[in-house]
């Protein structure tokens, strides 16, 4: 007879970690990707949300590893190191529990704390519905990214001129002003579709040209000059010139958009 098979433990290709192991790679881990965070917000504080992300980071470095270092590890130690058979033992288990759980009651209010900056500042960089914009939108009706504010006027002029109005559009802020010709502030971009159709359906095209710029933090104001062509009511061409005055506003992608547009505010 052959003899019964032994039972054979499975074979395992790979060891499993410990549970202490995956605490250490979570807490040490996110600890690391706190410190590149805080390193790259702080090489673009400039822009949207960095402040919060900073702020995030250094509370969970300061609030949950240091604490955890200089408090609930020196704890466990002493514990881990006095005869339990001693009077010692009495004293150290007296203090424990009440000084362990108010150090990490801390830690766990900061790690919350630091969640709440974290998600607040990812927001602010980049919105949920920017995002979501951003993907339904299409190359043909979308304006380029416009990493400086001196590229709005190219940008609106090469739109302007190859009809694009949604490209036009998306060029102004969703409550943007804009002046028009009797002096009328028209708000947000259904007012000044209109005003953009206009153009081009008489044929509009612009060349133009950047006189000025200032910014300020978020802010920057343009004096530009348009010059151009258009058609008129007999369908003749005529000349056309305008020197504008635009206030624009970096937007959490960095982007550039008008807030307040007056193409005779320079007249």
């Amino acid at each position: 007879m052959c003899p019964e098979p032994r039972w054979q433990a499975p074979l395992r290709l790979c060891p499993q970690k410990k549970p202490e192991e995956w605490f250490f790679l979570v807490f040490f881990g996110t600890a690391l990707c706190c410190f590149a965070l805080a390193v790259v917000s702080l090489v673009r504080w400039q822009r949207p949300g960095t402040g919060y992300l900073i702020v995030g980071s250094l509370l969970y470095l300061i609030g949950t590893i240091l604490v955890t270092i200089t408090c609930n590890v020196p704890l466990n130690d002493a514990l881990a190191g006095v005869d339990q058979s001693s009077a010692e033992a009495g004293r150290v288990w007296a203090n424990y529990p009440q000084r362990w759980t108010a150090w990490n009651h801390v830690r766990t209010g900061v790690a919350l704390a630091a969640a709440i900056l974290f998600t607040v500042g990812l927001c602010r960089v980049s919105p949920p519905c920017d995002v979501a914009r951003s993907k339904m939108s299409s190359p043909a009706t979308s304006a380029a990214l416009l990493n400086k504010p001196e590229d709005w006027p190219r940008q609106f002029e090469e739109q302007l001129n190859a009809g694009n109005l949604d490209g036009m559009l998306a060029l102004y802020e969703p409550g943007a002003h804009f002046v028009n010709k009797s002096g009328a502030t028209l708000v947000a971009r259904d007012a000044i579709r209109k005003v953009l159709g206009g153009m081009i359906e008489v044929k509009t095209q612009f060349r133009s040209r950047v006189v000025r710029a200032t910014i300020v933090g978020e802010i920057a104001q343009l004096y530009t000059d348009f010059e151009g062509t258009r058609l008129d009511e007999s369908g003749n061409t005529v000349p056309v010139r305008n020197s504008a005055i635009e206030v624009l506003r970096r937007q959490p992608d960095g982007n550039w958009k008008l807030i307040m547009g007056d193409p005779n505010g320079r007249q």
